[in-house]
């Protein structure tokens, strides 16, 4: 049975109106959205894409790169040691993100119970870009943005953008218990933050390669199945450079992370290829999902969250997710505490909160992508204390068991899809970023 929500749908899907790109990357939530998330840059040279972002040079700088602090600065532990709880928070997601029973959220009705701490939860963010630019004036003017806590994407520009410029808050360690003993592998000191000093992961999910298993029944393991002329026009790529640029990446044997600008090239090169030899149906945003589940398309590159949604349906239950042996790019929505924030311990409360492994089971079983607290799936297979009313409860409108939940590999994903999850590249700068788009976004127009 479908989830009867609206669930968020993988955020790379619309450009922000303010940068004018003849491509722009479709995440979910993500997701299932969470790919509506963009990223993206301008052919035209670095000044004129660190513009179009809303950004300042980047150059010299990598993500969760921090100038040096004085002892007492926001966010060291003398600054933490001075912060009260005010017991409130105001907290800012994604829509359709979060738990659901009865119009309200479960999970925070028990954090209130427990801490006394009153949740402002709301959902304003549905692209990361023209979310960050509706906060920066206030960042800016060193002013506070009305959020405790934000959710942003590792793999776009604004999370680096804020750490870059001191627009963070380094968490308080000492207040990540939960954290540092239920925090799975995939989230625990990422290379987008290392040492998590400034964040702690919402959900995950990956890119890889969706298909009709009734059309496509030897689908192998690679990603160069995507490039196989067997299936000549009925391929379907993204159309976000990122996304593009990556896979073409894998395919030339080469991780993203640590690939060169002569591997761009030649990823370029064989991208283009893909597309002069007629394999490409088109290049799509979010709505290569609706394409697959048509059968326009046989193969694509594909968010785990849609795929898992997918199967929710009887009628799409041959959709299946191919992670290739070279490997899906692995993504993060990351919930961290902006500049100025009033109420940051309370903010530290309630983001540690989340990594209970009762909690954590029941936001999953709404949510359905990859958990950052492995310990969940337990409690999803078996049930116990608050967590095991709230799972009952939630059955008549998730409609799956929570087993079905807890066995999925794109929630729980065994040790394959955790050895075959890749990194995106992280930009040293915006010359960097501006050359990538150059090559992978002039595709899918070319």
């Amino acid at each position: 049975m479908a989830r009867p929500s609206a669930r968020r749908i993988t955020a790379r899907s619309a450009r922000p109106a303010d940068v004018d790109l003849p491509i722009w990357r479709g995440l979910t939530s993500r997701r299932v959205t969470r790919r509506d998330v963009l990223r993206g840059g301008l052919a035209g040279g670095a000044a004129a894409l660190a513009g179009a972002l809303g950004v300042g040079s980047l150059a010299g700088c990598g993500a969760g790169q921090a100038a040096p602090v004085a002892s007492d600065a926001v966010g060291t532990v003398a600054w933490w040691q001075r912060q009260k709880l005010h017991h409130t928070v105001n907290f800012a997601n994604w829509p359709d993100y979060i738990d659901v029973l009865n119009n309200a959220h479960p999970t925070l009705q028990h954090f209130t119970q427990l801490t006394g701490i009153r949740v402002n939860y709301s959902e304003p963010i549905s692209e990361n870009q023209p979310f960050y630019n509706a906060i920066r004036p206030s960042l800016k003017r060193k002013q506070y943005t009305g959020y405790d806590i934000i959710v942003s994407t590792n793999s776009d520009p604004p999370l680096s953008e804020m750490m870059n410029s001191g627009w963070l808050i380094p968490l308080d360690q000492s207040m990540m218990n939960n954290f540092r003993a239920y925090a799975g592998s995939l989230v625990r000191n990422p290379p987008w933050d290392p040492g998590n000093t400034y964040t702690m992961a919402w959900q995950s999910g990956w890119t890889a390669i969706g298909y009709n298993a009734a059309k496509v029944t030897d689908p192998g393991d690679s990603v160069g199945i995507l490039f196989d002329k067997r299936y000549a026009g009925r391929v379907g790529m993204m159309s976000d450079p990122y996304e593009l640029g990556s896979v073409g990446l894998l395919a030339i044997g080469v991780n993203p992370a640590t690939s060169t600008e002569a591997d761009w090239h030649r990823a370029a090169t064989l991208l283009r290829k893909q597309k002069s030899d007629g394999i490409v149906r088109g290049y799509y945003n979010q709505d290569y999902i609706d394409n697959l589940k048509s059968g326009e398309i046989l193969i694509s590159q594909a968010f785990s969250g849609d795929i898992f949604q997918a199967n929710l349906q009887q009628q799409y239950k041959d959709l299946r997710l191919l992670m290739p042996a070279e490997g899906g790019m692995f993504w993060t929505d990351n919930m961290c505490i902006p500049a100025y924030a009033q109420n940051p311990k309370d903010a530290m409360t309630l983001m540690d909160y989340f990594y209970q492994p009762q909690v954590e089971a029941v936001v999953e079983y709404y949510n359905d992508y990859v958990c950052p607290v492995p310990d969940a799936r337990l409690v999803l297979l078996h049930p116990v204390g608050w967590a095991a009313g709230e799972l009952a409860a939630m059955r008549h409108e998730v409609g799956e068991p929570p087993s079905y939940t807890a066995d999925s590999p794109l929630v729980f994903p065994s040790a394959e899809y955790r050895a075959r999850s890749k990194d995106y590249r992280q930009f040293q700068n915006a010359e960097e970023q501006a050359l990538w788009v150059k090559l992978f976004g002039s595709i899918p127009a070319s």
